[in-house]
């Protein structure tokens, strides 16, 4: 009974504790419970992230989020980070800016306010180049969780990008695979949002310079509209034979099916934002990727898609095929560390399918922890350096056996400092088969830009 009336009074006083902050508008921040008594640990140290909680883009920014938290919850578990010979544990502060840059920066100005953190991730450009104005001056790292290759551009020393560059992985490898089997005619609905312009752009570039024809052109607000009827009429009166589209999952879900009750016939571009197992769920369509199967639903309404794949699938699948090595994979260092964030963060979704905002997410902040551990400071200057010469290799860190990141690169001629290697992957579903890539290493195609390591010796480009 004593236990249970403490118990109380520290619910109570957190709950007041709450209420006082919402009354200072202070970020709606989401916290991580403290794993381990708190006697246990010097302080906390608050990691801050700003991005979609409500509105179209709302399942994207939690996935992102939950990424955060989980590997948060799993470093505090097991002691936390170590600063000066002392312990502290992490909590994250969450703010929703409704994927609004106009939103962004006045979340991560009362986050180093309130909570002084060293690091605020975001995962949509926009907000990202907002506080790429601010992050330098303010003293904080910015963990990017976007593929555009605008945020490397400027020269920013406190960045580093989570997933791969679209312009030099995505945009030529997905493209090739509708390109290699004869295909030219495409239309565009890429997203009105800084992304999907950017992507489009880019797509209508490399599509037309293989060879390729632009048929129809009709963006669209995935976050404002639900009816796709009108913008698709415009694009299927032009024959096209595959569509690219840019948006989250559940949008680009709605369109496909609308498309093929339309009589639509050809095959869908999926640019990474969306990912094929979350539209296979809200397509209603279970597939068994170990037996590569459908257990329920209708396949054929992916038919003719290549997309991004998500870690889950790929550790499923009975092999892969190695873009970099061109060969079929049954086994893969890659793999081996895939499993175990899956496994890690599949026993907290549940039936819902990992993404890479999970995955990726949740390795980012390994990589972060493993940094200011190295670096034993939380000052940005000195969590780059470590994250740039102390960190790698990652294996055996937190228990993971093999990270997909080996190192960050430096993006020249800006020389930031902030592009983790990741790798792209990709399914591709032809002729009722579904085929998995991995290791999709950047396919330069006459950008002046390259990456180098640490020392300045080119590594891709």
């Amino acid at each position: 009974m004593k236990v249970r009336g403490f118990v109380l009074i520290v619910l109570v006083a957190v709950a007041l504790l709450m209420a006082g902050c919402q009354q200072q508008e202070q970020p709606a921040a989401t916290t991580t419970p403290a794993e381990a008594p708190t006697g246990e640990f010097a302080g906390t140290v608050y990691i801050g992230f700003s991005g979609p909680l409500s509105g179209g883009a709302a399942l994207y920014g939690q996935n992102n989020l939950q990424g955060i938290q989980f590997a948060v919850e799993d470093i505090n578990k097991a002691g936390g980070i170590e600063i000066a010979g002392k312990k502290y544990r992490l909590e994250v502060v969450s703010a929703d800016d409704k994927y609004s840059p106009a939103l962004t920066v006045p979340n991560a100005e009362k986050m180093l306010e309130v909570y002084k953190t060293p690091v605020i991730f975001c995962p949509h450009s926009g907000g990202i180049l907002a506080m790429e104005k601010i992050n330098e001056e303010r003293g904080f790292i910015i963990g990017a969780y976007t593929s555009s290759p605008a945020i490397l551009q400027g020269g920013n020393k406190h960045i580093f990008q989570i997933p791969p560059n679209f312009e030099l992985v995505y945009v030529p490898f997905l493209s090739n695979v509708f390109l290699d089997k004869g295909i030219k005619r495409a239309a565009t609905m890429e997203g009105t949002h800084e992304y999907g312009v950017l992507w489009g752009e880019k797509f209508k570039e490399y599509w037309k310079s293989k060879g390729g024809e632009i048929v129809a052109e009709a963006p669209v607000n995935y976050y404002t509209e639900t009816d796709f009827t009108t913008h698709l009429q415009k694009v299927l009166a032009a024959n096209p034979e595959v569509i690219l589209v840019v948006g989250p999952s559940e949008p680009i879900a709605n369109l496909i099916k609308t498309a093929r009750e339309m009589g639509y016939e050809g095959g869908f571009l999926v640019a990474e934002q969306a990912k094929i197992e979350e539209i296979m769920y809200f397509l209603g369509i279970e597939y068994n990727f170990s037996t590569k199967t459908v257990k329920k639903g209708d396949l054929s309404l992916l038919e003719k898609t290549a997309g991004t794949s998500a870690p889950e699938a790929l550790v499923q699948l009975p092999e892969v095929t190695s873009d970099y090595r061109n060969k079929v994979l049954t086994q893969d260092p890659l793999i081996e560390g895939y499993k175990v964030t899956v496994s890690r963060i599949k026993e907290r979704l549940g039936d819902y399918p990992v993404t890479w905002e999970h995955a990726l997410e949740y390795q980012a902040m390994m990589v972060l922890a493993k940094a200011m551990d190295e670096a034993d400071s939380l000052d940005p200057d000195a969590i780059m350096d470590a994250m740039e010469n102390k960190v790698w290799p990652m294996d055996g860190y937190m228990g993971i056996p093999s990270y997909i990141y080996t190192k960050l690169l430096r993006i020249a001629p800006w020389d930031t400092r902030g592009a983790l290697n990741t790798p792209g992957s990709a399914l591709v579903i032809w002729d009722g088969q579904v085929t998995g890539y991995i290791e999709i290493y950047p396919k330069f195609w006459g950008q002046e830009y390259y990456y180098t390591d640490a020392s300045g010796n080119k590594v891709w480009g």
